[in-house]
Parts: C-alpha cells; sequence; structure tokens
C-alpha cells in the first residue's frame, strides 16, 4: 500500500512535467505557423498528415486541465493544428458528481455547449446592468454562452455528466474569473473587496480551488460528498513585481505567456509556476507550497516503506530462530580449528542444560563440552 502511493505520488509529478513539455512543443508551433503562413488550402492541407486531422478527447496527452471533481479536454489551435483557418474549437468536459466547471469567461468566442449526459445546471453575466441568465440543461439539450460573459455549468446530479461545448473560433481563449481577479495587485483587490486588507487577500488566493471543483454545500451533502477540503490550489496567477504577494507568503513565479488558448496550456503553466516560491516572500515564511508538501509526501512514503521491509525481516528471522533455541554452539575459526567440530557435536547436538564446563568443576552447573582449545581466548 505504501508502496502504490508513493508510485501514484511519482506519476503525477512526472505527468505534469509531460503535459507542460507536449504544450509547449516547439514542432506543433512551428508546424501552426507554416499552416498561417500558407497561401492557400492546398499548402495547408500538404503539411498535413492524415492523422493530423483526428482528435482523441479520451485519451488526450495535451489540452488537459484536472481539478479534483472532473477535468476538460479542450482541442484548439495551440495543440491541434488541422484547426487553423477553420474558425473553430471544441472543449468536452467530464465532470463527477456535483462537479462545477468554475465561472470563466471565452474572450475571443461563443459557445455552444451539449449535455451528452447528466442534469447540468448553467448561468452566465453578460456585463454591467445586464440580468443574471440561469437554466437547468437536461440530456440532449444545449445553451449558448455570447462571447465574453462570465459563466458556469454544474453537473447538480449524483452520477457522472458530460458536455461537448462548440466554439466558433479556433483560440477562443479561457480566463477562470476567480484566479484571474485575485491576480490582480493585492493591494487593488483588498480595495475592491472593501478593503479587506491585503493578508486576507493573501489567505483566500491560496484556497482557490483548481478547475474542475466540487460544486455547491447543497448537491455535497445530498449526494453524501465530502471532498472540498482536499482540492488542489495549483492554478494561480504567477507573480511579478508589480502584483507581488504581502511578505511572507508565498506565490508563483512569473511564466512566459502561452502559445495558445488551451485551458490546459494556461492551467500546467500556472501549476508548474506554482511549484516554485517566490525567493523574497518565502525568506520569511514558515508555510509550505505544493510542491514541498509533495515531496515530503514522497520521502515519507521511502522512509516507510524501509521500515515496512525491515519489519518483515525481522518477523522472518524470528520465526526461524525457535527451532535451534535450544542448541549453544560456538562458530568460528577459534573454536573449530580448521573448520572442524567437535566430536560431541558430530553425533548430536544436545540441549545447553546438558552439559557444564570442564573448567567449572563437578560442581551443580550445567556445563558443555565445547571448552576452547589450548591457547584460546
Amino acid at each position: 500500500m505504501m508502496f502504490s502511493a508513493r508510485s501514484l505520488v511519482l506519476s503525477l509529478v512526472f505527468s505534469a512535467y509531460a503535459l507542460a513539455e507536449g504544450a509547449a512543443d516547439p514542432g506543433v508551433a512551428q508546424l501552426v505557423a507554416q499552416l498561417r503562413d500558407a497561401p492557400t488550402a492546398v499548402n495547408r492541407l500538404a503539411l498535413l498528415q492524415d492523422g493530423d486531422f483526428v482528435f482523441n478527447f479520451l485519451n488526450a496527452t495535451t489540452g488537459v486541465t484536472t481539478g479534483a471533481a472532473g477535468h476538460t479536454v479542450a482541442a484548439s489551435s495551440s495543440n491541434f493544428p488541422a484547426l487553423i483557418d477553420n474558425g473553430m474549437a471544441m472543449t468536452v468536459g467530464f465532470l463527477g458528481p456535483c462537479a462545477l466547471n468554475s465561472p470563466h469567461i471565452h474572450t475571443r468566442a461563443t459557445e455552444f455547449n451539449y449535455i451528452v449526459s447528466g442534469n447540468v445546471s448553467a448561468g452566465f453575466l453578460a456585463e454591467n446592468g445586464a440580468r443574471f441568465v440561469f437554466n437547468d440543461i437536461l440530456t440532449g439539450q444545449a445553451i449558448i454562452f455570447p462571447k465574453g460573459v462570465i459563466h458556469f455549468e454544474m453537473n447538480n446530479g449524483c452520477d457522472d455528466a458530460l458536455f461537448v461545448a462548440v466554439f466558433n473560433d479556433e483560440d477562443p481563449g479561457v480566463n477562470q474569473v476567480a484566479q484571474r481577479f485575485f491576480g490582480l495587485p493585492p493591494d487593488v483587490v483588498s480595495a475592491t473587496l472593501g478593503d479587506i486588507g491585503v493578508q486576507n487577500v493573501a489567505n483566500l488566493e491560496s484556497k482557490i480551488p483548481d478547475n474542475v471543483i466540487f460544486g455547491t454545500q447543497e448537491c455535497l451533502q445530498r449526494c453524501g460528498l465530502n471532498g472540498t477540503d482536499n482540492q488542489p490550489t495549483l492554478q494561480r496567477q504567477p507573480r511579478v513585481a508589480a502584483n507581488a504577494l504581502p511578505s511572507g507568503y508565498s506565490a508563483p513565479s512569473a511564466a512566459p505567456a502561452p502559445t495558445g488558448s488551451s485551458s490546459n496550456s494556461n492551467s500546467l503553466s500556472s501549476d508548474l509556476s506554482g511549484a516554485s516560491t517566490n525567493t523574497n516572500s518565502s525568506s520569511g515564511s514558515g508555510k509550505l507550497n505544493t510542491l514541498e508538501i509533495a515531496l515530503i509526501a514522497v520521502v515519507g512514503a521511502l522512509v516507510a516503506g524501509y521500515i515496512v521491509i525491515g519489519i518483515v525481516l525481522f518477523m522472518r528471522r524470528q520465526k526461524g530462530g525457535p527451532a535451534n533455541s535450544g542448541k549453544y554452539s560456538r562458530p568460528g575459526e577459534r573454536f573449530a580449528p580448521q573448520g572442524a567440530v567437535f566430536e560431541g557435536e558430530k553425533s548430536s547436538p544436545m540441549p545447553f542444560e546438558s552439559f557444564r564446563p570442564s573448567s567449572e568443576g563437578q560442581g551443580d552447573y550445567p556445563s558443555t563440552p565445547y571448552d576452547p582449545p589450548a591457547g584460546s581466548a
């Protein structure tokens, strides 16, 4: 069990880095550039292989955004070059019970979201002065989210739900509202929230869970779920001097701008950047960031594994001990020159209590024939 936990932690760490490298694949970026520069559709077609026109949402290695309650898989121009000049993209959402695709914005596209299975609650806010729009969408129904609106989708049931979202732009963009808002300068956020203080801003920012998150308490209680305390918080806004957190709080370091709008590109860049602690803030802080906690867990699993191995070896040794516990022997050349044994032992080893050493005379003490040879210590 210990080794399984250790393997899980290691696989998650290495998988995250593998996904990051895939998102920044220079070969894909070069192909995208060539497709954009191609003078005609025929020239673009010549740059692609047959398999380049197929995207596997069920076994994707890029475009994946994962939270505690589910995940989404996005196909956009950043990870699916065949979309170039076709003006569309797609995201498939795999929502667990009570999962919430947290409020976000698509900055360059309208979304047409079709519910494949489940009962999904969805709503959006368009702009200042606009009313809130809310709907419960059943299997086989779809909803439109106009370009740029703040919107969300939540699985309101206790079974898994699945949606397919189509966009009218090959690079729709995605902007998680909570993470980005709290990524503004802390004093600006504090003032916006009624001057709650930068320390409170930093505390709140560190608790924003990664998308896809667990939804409302009503749904969680109805479905008998309690997972809100164990959600990862890695999809945080990278920090620079202008939006740095107050001293004593760790933060993600600045990351390069993503090459595409895939939600995985945005979130994973934040994930990996969040593994590094800001040098200035960490020097005065005793707080552990997520990567440090993961490394401690790995080391703990290794130590526990060695302890288990030691216990098993000790028990095996104890199990074999009683069979010979009634015999007494003195091994080694000092007591058995040339590897020979004494005559009394050759015939049949006897219990220790049946002998007494000759050097002790004829007392009532047990004796043994294993007197050391002359001259021995």
